[in-house]
């Protein structure tokens, strides 16, 4: 197959033949002149003939010689042929088109072969594979560019099938974007692919290439390093996401054990356990999923639940740990712990803080409206302040007060299923007693089961008590409840 150069070189002839094949054609152009005096003024295109032969070999150096070859022959012709009389404007005349015709001749070719000498430089010196082949997948022609990034001579690559240079996990790829050329003529551009080196490794290629009748024309960039950046980009992009995620997972950590230390702080106080905000949340957790809530609205509640009572750090014991009835007046302190408490976490930016103000401030509102702070009634009370209002008074009731005994547990279900309808939402009633049914399912997430089911209270009697280790369904929800869907509906839990 031809090269480039050659296919520049083949309109050429060697200066002696060139030279010989110019002299011949004056000859001939000057005796046909001669032959006949009825020719007139042919011989200035006649001429044109052995003057564009000298351009294309002597550019337009051998223009201009040719040009005056031809005039010299003219003033021959005029001086020999006696039928011949020309007046010294005809010799101008001729004389002026002749040199016109050789420097435009020559300038083009000038032009031409300058254009084919940058065109065959770039060829050359391209650090890009530049390569033209058939639709069969053969090489035509391809510049050193190939021999410097694969190995390969020019001569073994038009012995090999292109497809056969590329990987084999690459193949099918590759002849998807080669049918898409040919069929539809549509420009391949940007595919990348790994090509076989001659010492048996694969470089990554990028590919440009477009139809010109039979003919692909390509151009291929060696995209190898580039590859191996991406490569390791996106292996630290990973290696990142992986610390973020170690890192959000921590601080998520880090912030609910700072929680479970406020609300410890909160209850440290009145409760002789300490274990009372966990039970709360425990238990405000397992109604919200028998409501059928999303998984990260009831993560988020068990985290917030337990702060419901965090107002009451600015009790005075006096009240908080009173162990009889309280006054009137006492009474008024006390319900200012859930203002108190919510005005202390609605501070707080993160949605955990939020839905505990909101639950602090709402829990100890009633269905019928008889509740406080703010005296709200059914549905316009949170959905969360609900749920935390049947788990408080709940676990309020089965266990010792500063101000009352510990309940049985039966009594305390009883108690909680006669407030449906006026204390409690008859909804989260109905959630929080199927708990009932599957407590001994539930033991290790509700408590831990003494003495046929039941711990015992101080004076002997069944109590039903809440661990503070968490069971194995709520850490299956912490783990895998999604965040994010917390906060988009946040403002619907509160509904």
């Amino acid at each position: 197959m031809p090269q480039l150069r050659e296919v520049r070189r083949w309109p050429t002839l060697g200066a002696r033949a060139t030279i010989a094949l110019s002299a011949l054609l004056f000859a001939a152009v000057f005796a046909l002149r001669l032959s006949d005096s009825n020719v007139g003024d042919a011989e200035g295109a006649l001429f044109i003939v052995p003057i564009g032969v000298l351009a294309l070999r002597f550019r337009l150096r051998g223009a201009l010689i040719g040009a005056l070859v031809a005039l010299a022959l003219v003033i021959v012709w005029g001086e020999v042929d006696p039928d011949v009389s020309l007046l010294t404007t005809g010799y101008v005349v001729r004389a002026i088109t002749l040199i016109t015709v050789a420097t435009l001749l020559g300038t083009f070719v000038e032009h031409r072969r300058r254009l084919e000498e940058g065109i065959v430089r770039y060829y050359d010196a391209s650090l890009d594979l530049l390569a033209s082949g058939t639709i069969h997948g053969r090489f035509i022609r391809v510049n050193p560019a190939w021999e410097r990034t694969l190995g390969y001579s020019p001569q073994t690559l038009y012995e090999t099938t292109f497809i056969d240079l590329v990987h084999p996990d690459d193949r099918e790829s590759t002849i998807v974007e080669a049918k898409q050329l040919l069929r539809r003529g549509q420009a391949m551009i940007g595919f990348r692919n790994r090509v076989r080196a001659a010492d048996g490794s694969y470089c990554w290629l990028e590919w440009n290439a477009s139809m010109s009748g039979e003919v692909i024309h390509a151009l291929a960039r060696d995209v190898t390093a580039l590859r191996a950046a991406e490569d390791q980009l996106a292996n630290n992009a990973r290696t990142l996401e992986a610390m973020i995620v170690e890192r959000t997972r921590e601080l998520d950590d880090a912030r609910a054990e700072t929680l479970r230390q406020l609300a410890l702080a909160a209850e440290y106080r009145d409760d002789e356990t300490y274990q009372h905000t966990e039970r709360v949340g425990h238990v405000a957790a397992r109604i919200a999923l028998g409501l059928e809530l999303p998984a990260g609205q009831v993560t988020l509640l068990r985290q917030a639940a337990p702060l419901h009572d965090v107002g009451k750090l600015a009790i005075p014991d006096r009240i908080l740990l009173k162990p009889g009835k309280l006054t009137v007046e006492e009474y008024e302190v006390m319900k200012t712990h859930t203002e108190l408490g919510a005005r202390l976490l609605s501070s707080g930016s993160s949605p955990v803080l939020q839905m505990a103000a909101l639950i602090a401030a709402t829990h100890h509102e009633r269905w019928d409206g008889k509740g406080y702070p703010q005296g709200l009634s059914g549905e316009s009370i949170p959905l969360v302040g609900r749920i935390v209002a049947v788990a408080d008074v709940f676990d309020a009731l089965i266990h010792d007060r500063p101000y009352k005994k510990a309940w049985p547990f039966e009594d305390a279900l009883a108690e909680i299923e006669r407030s449906a309808g006026t204390q409690f939402d008859p909804r989260v009633v109905k959630a929080f007693l199927k708990l009932r049914d599957d407590l001994q399912r539930l033991r290790d997430e509700l408590g831990e089961v003494e003495a046929r089911g039941f711990g015992l209270s101080k004076d002997g009697r069944p109590q039903y008590t809440l661990p503070r280790r968490r069971g194995d369904f709520l850490e299956h929800v912490d783990r895998h409840a999604p965040r994010t869907e917390v906060i988009a509906r946040r403002s619907a839990v509160g509904g």
